[in-house]
């Protein structure tokens, strides 16, 4: 019996069902063990019976998913004919943190030296990270537009991220996600969280004007700001399952307002 997210799909054919959500995601929705889908579906399956098709891979950029395997997956999965189109009432998307973290993406970013900065804004090179953004937000875009026309009026979700904590921490040997990349470009370290947050603010501002390009309903938002204490946090970009679990708490009224609880 299928009782959490389906990561493996032999399990719809092995139980004979179909998924009702789609997810496609980073490792917000692929971390081990736990992570936000696991919590989203304990949520989900309270008053109604949700399977969650899970797609994506950990370390996904949001503009995986508009070409390549992940896109092609997800249009095989959203077509009603061949896919699973039929049944879907929804689909959550999990992206844009990958797009910044790490030196290969944070450091061009950020001024070469920074140390004399008094303000996060201050560490930006011009026009950063709203660009950036605006490339993560593009890349939902053409997902928004995929999903709407194969099931036209449903429902993306989109989630923005809390303020994650710059304490260096990794897993499993990955890491050098937030401090790395500030130190080599040699921020502060008093004002390295006020850096994190000028980025997650921005992008939550970036999502907004998404949203507004579309018809009321097609795109909800989950702001997850404020939400997360430093002791919640298990590294530089994971919630300890605690954490997620608050996390997926604050996608309870827009899941509601959709009919999806």
């Amino acid at each position: 019996m299928i009782n959490g997210p389906v990561w493996n799909e032999q399990e719809l054919s092995q139980e004979a069902v179909f998924p009702t959500v789609l997810a496609v995601g980073d490792s917000w929705f692929w971390y081990l063990k736990s992570n936000l889908l696991v919590g989203l579906h304990k949520l989900m399956n309270q008053g109604r019976n949700h399977i969650i098709l899970v797609r994506g891979a950990n370390g996904a950029e949001a503009t995986e998913y508009t070409s390549g395997a992940i896109r092609q997956q997800l249009e095989w999965d959203l077509n009603t004919v061949k896919g699973y189109g039929k049944t879907l009432e929804a689909v959550l998307v999990s992206g844009g943190g990958n797009d910044l973290a790490g030196p290969e993406d944070f450091v061009p970013l950020l001024l070469p030296n920074c140390s004399n900065a008094t303000t996060a804004a201050a560490c930006f090179k011009p026009g950063e990270p709203d660009a950036l953004f605006k490339t993560v937000t593009t890349a939902h875009a053409s997902t928004i537009d995929l999903v709407q026309q194969h099931l036209p009026g449903k429902p993306v979700f989109l989630h923005g991220y809390d303020y994650a904590n710059p304490n260096g921490l990794g897993f499993l040997g990955f890491g050098q996600w937030l401090r790395v990349p500030m130190d080599m470009c040699q921020v502060p370290r008093p004002l390295q969280q006020s850096v994190v947050n000028h980025c997650i603010d921005t992008y939550w501002t970036a999502l907004k004007a998404l949203q507004a390009r579309y018809p009321a309903g097609v795109v909800r938002l989950v702001d997850q700001r404020g939400t997360l204490a430093p002791t919640d946090w298990a590294n530089e970009l994971h919630p300890t399952p605690a954490g997620f679990r608050q996390l997926a708490k604050r996608w309870k009224p827009e899941l509601k307002a959709a009919g999806l609880i």
